[in-house]
């Protein structure tokens, strides 16, 4: 865009009432399903076991079983980011695979968060030997709504031992909206009429 709309956008207010607002609303009317994914959750369970001479006894035995079922997320994903970076050790040092996932999301009462869900796997001689994986939610800042007003930058850089690629950050020279929020409340219209 040119830079006269740049400076007007930049000249723009976020307006955090109405898009709260709307996106309560959208949150009550859509009809978009939410994301789902299986658990596998381990059940205690009793049974009657015949024991001794002929089985003329019986004996309560306690034994698991997995009981896999559905889990419906709590929000819709709007837009997703990520973020990897990725070490090769020296020598005898372990290689270290990080990587961050960022999430969009309105909830299900209509909150504006941003869900991230970060991995880091070690492995010694190409063995995996460390696994943590941590997921966390903060509600939403400008600065992440601005992320829904510029297309996102992709970067890759591979220098020496370590690699990096991401789309978290917004291209600055790529602006897509002429208002700061006009993105977001595209994102939740498109979710609105879905």
């Amino acid at each position: 865009m040119s830079r006269l709309d740049r400076a007007a956008y930049e000249r723009s207010e976020l307006d955090w009432n109405r898009l709260r607002r709307y996106a309560e609303k959208v949150a009550r009317e859509t009809r978009a399903p939410r994301g789902t994914r299986q658990v596998v959750e381990r059940s205690e369970r009793v049974r009657q076991v015949k024991s001794g001479p002929f089985g003329l006894f019986t004996r309560e035995e306690t034994y698991t079983v997995d009981v896999p079922r559905t889990e419906t997320d709590a929000f819709w994903v709007l837009q997703s980011r990520s973020w990897h970076k990725l070490e090769h050790g020296r020598g005898n040092q372990p290689d270290e695979d990080q990587r961050a996932f960022y999430a969009y999301c309105l909830t299900v009462k209509g909150g504006l968060v941003v869900r991230l869900t970060s991995e880091t796997e070690v492995f010694f001689k190409g063995a995996l030997t460390f696994w943590d994986k941590k997921t966390s939610e903060q509600p939403m800042t400008a600065d992440d709504v601005v992320l829904f007003d510029f297309e996102a930058e992709r970067y890759y850089q591979e220098k020496g031992r370590f690699t990096i690629e991401t789309d978290r950050d917004p291209d600055r020279n790529r602006l897509k909206h002429h208002a700061k929020g006009v993105g977001l409340s595209l994102a939740l219209k498109r979710l609105h009429q879905s």
